[in-house]
């Protein structure tokens, strides 16, 4: 009984170590992974916040940084060669210093590596999209998104190819352009609900009905109300309140535009603010139809 025993817990414990040890890898990989790319962050932000006339030294020790920064990445991808994320990260480094034929390999090694990594996807169909490859960024952009659902990201990009490269969209799908507008509104209307504080997907959603031949105003309108429960910068919040009289207008609802133009009080959108005034002006007077 007790060399059963032993038998038994030995083959447990020879189960269980390598997955013990396998979880403490995996930790340390994901933790030296999150080191790199915060360092790529804080290096990209300090290019940035660079001004473009730069003296040879700042462009000496910027290009030194690239190169240790360029390292670090060759080194954990040696060191973990089927960290498909890092491979992403590494592409879209890649991709900021203008390698993008180099940023494309390793974006396909992470599909080689994870067949679901929805991020990759997501890069190579921005790539495309960039190059003239619109019908092929738009079916990576939705695999992106079937991928990962929950990430507005992939819906919002899919969203605005489809929306700007009409005539790929309706080769892909068949769709006509009412259908490929009304697609693309559902997309940015599920990414900004899914980044419900976030002001790009949200202004991009309510700006989206102005593409249409007939857009729906009373929906433009909701979209930008939306906008006024987020935590808006001054300019954006003007911007909004130029949106929502605009689509009063059209909705005939003219004491309440008049309404959102009295808040338009910020002295750049001034002149904004006039052309609005005197369009409202005129359709009250009857000379414009809404």
């Amino acid at each position: 009984m007790k060399t059963s025993f032993a038998l038994v817990l030995g083959f447990l414990l020879g189960l269980s170590l390598p997955a013990a040890l396998l979880a403490r890898d995996l930790s340390t990989a994901d933790e030296e992974y999150r080191k790199l790319l915060a360092e790529d962050d804080a290096l990209m932000q300090d290019v940035e916040r660079l001004p473009e006339r730069r003296s040879w030294l700042t462009r000496s020790m910027l290009r030194s940084r690239m190169r240790r920064m360029e390292a670090e990445y060759r080194q954990f991808l040696s060191d973990h060669p089927k960290h498909a994320r890092a491979m992403v990260a590494y592409g879209s480094f890649l991709c900021d210093l203008q390698r993008e034929d180099e940023a494309l390999g390793w974006w396909k090694k992470a599909i080689a590596v994870d067949p679901n990594c929805a991020a990759a996807y997501n890069d190579i169909a921005e790539a495309y999209g960039s190059s003239g490859r619109a019908a092929e960024a738009l079916r990576l952009h939705q695999k992106a998104y079937e991928l990962d659902p929950t990430d507005p990201v992939y819906r919002f990009n899919w969203a605005s190819t489809c929306i700007l490269y009409r005539n790929d969209a309706h080769e892909v799908y068949g769709w006509d352009t009412d259908e490929i507008f009304r697609r693309s509104l559902e997309q940015f209307r599920k990414a900004r609900d899914l980044a419900p504080q976030d002001f790009e997907f949200s202004s991009a959603y309510a700006a989206s009905f102005y593409m249409m031949k007939k857009p729906d105003w009373q929906e433009m309108y909701e979209a930008w109300k939306y906008c006024l429960d987020q935590p808006l910068q001054t300019n954006d919040l003007q911007r909004v309140y130029s949106h929502l009289a605009r689509a009063c207008m059209h909705l005939n609802r003219f004491k309440e535009a008049k309404t959102w133009l009295t808040k338009m009080d910020a002295p750049e959108v001034q002149p904004l603010r006039e052309i609005l005034e005197r369009n409202l002006s005129e359709r009250t007077a009857g000379k414009l139809q809404p």
